[in-house]
């Protein structure tokens, strides 16, 4: 999805936050993307726009941005975290031998069914649905002989 810079930056306002350069590009890389990148992708990405841009700055952005809710973690618990400015319920597809991150839309339970959770006085903020196996080059290649 392509967004303007004033689209963004309009994005940015509604959430109370400071508008800059530096997170008008990030937040445009994030939401221009369907590959669900790392913070470093996202940083070799910006830098290229703003050379000067840390990848401290670059982080503690998208960590932010996530906190707002203008995107996405996905932690596919690899030592990585991966983003999605997707924010629309969807399921990720990820290969345990790649580490590729796919969407996924399909008519999932509107109401997932959780157990009571009185007791342990957790609270429920949202549900994230991850499915994991092996994506279809990865299957090719455990299926060729050497």
């Amino acid at each position: 999805m392509k967004t303007t810079a004033e689209d963004l930056s309009l994005i940015l306002k509604q959430q109370n936050i400071s508008v800059t350069p530096q997170r008008v590009q990030i937040l445009k890389n994030i939401m221009e993307r369907h590959d669900h990148p790392s913070a470093d992708n996202i940083f070799q990405e910006v830098r290229r726009a703003l050379p000067m841009i840390s990848f401290n700055t670059v982080y503690k952005t998208l960590e932010t941005f996530c906190q707002l809710g203008l995107i996405m973690k996905v932690n596919p618990l690899h030592e990585v975290a991966r983003y999605d400015g997707n924010t629309t319920p969807h399921t990720h597809l990820i290969c345990t031998r790649c580490h590729q991150v796919e969407d996924l839309y399909w008519d999932w339970p509107k109401e997932i069914p959780l157990p009571d959770l009185r007791s342990s006085g957790f609270q429920v903020e949202s549900v994230a649905v991850q499915l994991f196996g092996l994506c279809r080059r990865c299957q090719n290649e455990a299926a060729t002989p050497l």
